[in-house]
Formats: C-alpha cells, sequence, structure tokens
C-alpha cells in the first residue's frame, strides 16, 4: 500500500499539479489524465486482495481523499463514484456475484459508477416472469464515457435489490435507457454528468449481484466530503506559507492556530465519535478558514483566475453540497447561522 500511495503521490505532483485549474473545465485533458492516472491502480483500491485488488479499508480511503483533495477535486470525485460503489458491494461479501464483478474490473482496470434508490418514490418496479422491470429517473449520475455500468439498487416486497446497469442510451427486451443532456455546472464541469430514466427496463434474476431484506433507516452516515475537508485546508495551509505575507508575524499566528485545528480535525475523522453531521459542518468551518487566511496571506494575486486558491474555493462548494440530505442542511442552518432547532 506504501508504494501505491507513493507513485500516486509522485503523479499527482508531476502530471496533475501543473493542469489542476484546466482539469475542472477542459474535457479532452481530463480524458487524457485520467486514463493515465488509473494505471497508477487507483480503482484497486478497496478491492480485496483476494480479488486481484489492493485491498484497503476506512482509514487507506481517507487517506486517499485526503491526498487527492490536495491535487484535483475533480478527479476524486469521478473516482469517489468507483469507490463508493465497491464500498456498497464489499458490505454484501461473502457472495460470488460480487467477487465475480470485482475480478472483472481487475481485468479491465475499469470503474463503476453509482446511482442507488434514494427512496422507493425514484422507481417503479413489476415483477414479471423474467424478472423485474424498472421505470422512473435517476437524477444525477456521473461518469458516461469513463464508465461502462452503474450499481444500482431497487426495492420491492421489503427486499432490496443490487445490480448493475448500463451506463448509456440503449433499447433491450422491450425496455429503454435513455440519458438527458449533460448536466452543466460550476465545479468539475469537465466530469459528465447526467440524469439516467429507464422504461420498463428489464432485470433478470440472473441480474441480481444480490439482495437483502429492508433494514430500519440508518443513522446518519459518514460522507466522504469529511475527508475531503481536510485535503482543502491541508493545500490551502501550504499555500497561505507562500504567500507574498506568508512570513509576517499575524499571518504565521494564524497558521499555527489553523494548524492545531487541522490536527485536532483529522484525530476527529480518525476517531469517528463525533456525529458525522457536526463533523461535517466543523470540517467546512476549517476549510472556509484556512480559504480565508490564505487569501489574506497572497493578497491581490488571489483574484488572478488561475490562482490555484479559486479552484480550491470552488471545491469547497462542492463538498459542502454533495450528498445534501435534509438531515445534513437542518443541522448546517442550526449549527452555522445559530438558528433554533
Amino acid at each position: 500500500m506504501h508504494r501505491f500511495f507513493s507513485e500516486v503521490n509522485n503523479f499527482l505532483d508531476q502530471e496533475v499539479a501543473p493542469v489542476a485549474n484546466r482539469l475542472d473545465e477542459d474535457e479532452e485533458l481530463f480524458f487524457e489524465i485520467y486514463h493515465r492516472f488509473v494505471t497508477t491502480g487507483a480503482l484497486y483500491l478497496l478491492i480485496p486482495k483476494n480479488c486481484g485488488g489492493l485491498g484497503g479499508e476506512r482509514q487507506e480511503l481517507i487517506d486517499y481523499h485526503i491526498l487527492m483533495s490536495q491535487y484535483s477535486g475533480a478527479l476524486l470525485f469521478l473516482q469517489a463514484q468507483h469507490h463508493s460503489s465497491i464500498s456498497r458491494l464489499k458490505k454484501l461479501l461473502p457472495h460470488t456475484g460480487i467477487e465475480e464483478v470485482f475480478r472483472s474490473l481487475i481485468q479491465k482496470n475499469e470503474g463503476i459508477g453509482l446511482a442507488l434508490q434514494k427512496n422507493k418514490k425514484i422507481l417503479r418496479v413489476q415483477q414479471t416472469p423474467q424478472g423485474y422491470r424498472l421505470s422512473g429517473t435517476f437524477l444525477w449520475a456521473t461518469g458516461f464515457g469513463f464508465f461502462s455500468h452503474l450499481l444500482v439498487s431497487f426495492e420491492h416486497e421489503g427486499m432490496l435489490f443490487y445490480t448493475l446497469l448500463p451506463f448509456g442510451p440503449r433499447e433491450s427486451e422491450g425496455g429503454a435507457i435513455t440519458l438527458s443532456s449533460k448536466i452543466e455546472t460550476v465545479v468539475f464541469n469537465a466530469l459528465p454528468s447526467h440524469s439516467v430514466t429507464l422504461r420498463d427496463w428489464l432485470i433478470t434474476k440472473s441480474d441480481i449481484l444480490a439482495m437483502h431484506p429492508l433494514l430500519p433507516q440508518e443513522k446518519a452516515v459518514e460522507h466522504p466530503a469529511t475527508y475531503n475537508f481536510a485535503g482543502t485546508a491541508k493545500a490551502l495551509l501550504d499555500l497561505t506559507l507562500q504567500g507574498q505575507y506568508g512570513s509576517t508575524p499575524q499571518v504565521l499566528l494564524n497558521h499555527a492556530s489553523l494548524t492545531t485545528r487541522w490536527q485536532s480535525y483529522y484525530q476527529h475523522i480518525i476517531e469517528s465519535s463525533i456525529n458525522p453531521l457536526l463533523l461535517r459542518i466543523e470540517g467546512f468551518k476549517l476549510a472556509e478558514d484556512c480559504c480565508l487566511l490564505a487569501r489574506f496571506s497572497i493578497g491581490a494575486a488571489s483574484l488572478l483566475k488561475e490562482h490555484p486558491i479559486n479552484r480550491i474555493e470552488r471545491e469547497i462548494r462542492q463538498y459542502t453540497l454533495a450528498g445534501y440530505s435534509e438531515e445534513q442542511r437542518n443541522v448546517y442552518l442550526t449549527r452555522i447561522f445559530h438558528a433554533e432547532s
């Protein structure tokens, strides 16, 4: 694992850092860099070693997110779809079908996207002698052109099913998959994101990877953006010392204070002892404060379009709102603005 992280770090330093700003917008460049980057084995992370992967658990995923988010949120965001899918599938092991999926991904060095059912209203499920026909729309799926399949879940009669769905427009067995036009965003616009609509799409019984009874609603779960805040804060602390005023006493004093906060925040992530909704706010505030100090240290040069601080600040917006649940919104508004709950 040490060798893997060393190779990734070298690639990020030499190949990604010089073009990081362009990666958010330049589709052709992003495509080229991504396909060169995955030769490091980045897509093997979390896949069990007995299936040909690198292995790794939560600690390795945390370290990976912190490293990647210092260099390119766009490159990380695409891979996060894959790693989240792998994490979901690992929880369903042991299962022969899932192990076969892992081995196939390793053999092809491919990733898979993610479009899990958030609630039963997303999809209409009709059971047939052949299996299940799905109709409905996943509003957001990222990675068309990079991933050939999406990990999809659906509910039926008290059971939760997992399957892989072809990621792209097609017709088969009287059903169809269609994609919306590309969703334009202000962050990571080089990445292709689309709405995916199913019309009577047939999932045969042999297509089912795994299933289990529906469980009671989980408590708030940790979102990977929590780790990303640590990475962006670290990058901003480095930019602070490189700024025009980075060696002034006031800047150094605040830098030391924020460095201590960063260490505390990282420890909170590792210990996983704080409500994940509250921990995400702690990360948001840390990243925001680091960004403000970096601007004061850099001065007017931070207004230049190509300065890396502007890319990082946009990415903080992404990490703040990714996977934006009602529970997270309520905690944000209560804790950040001190509103009454």
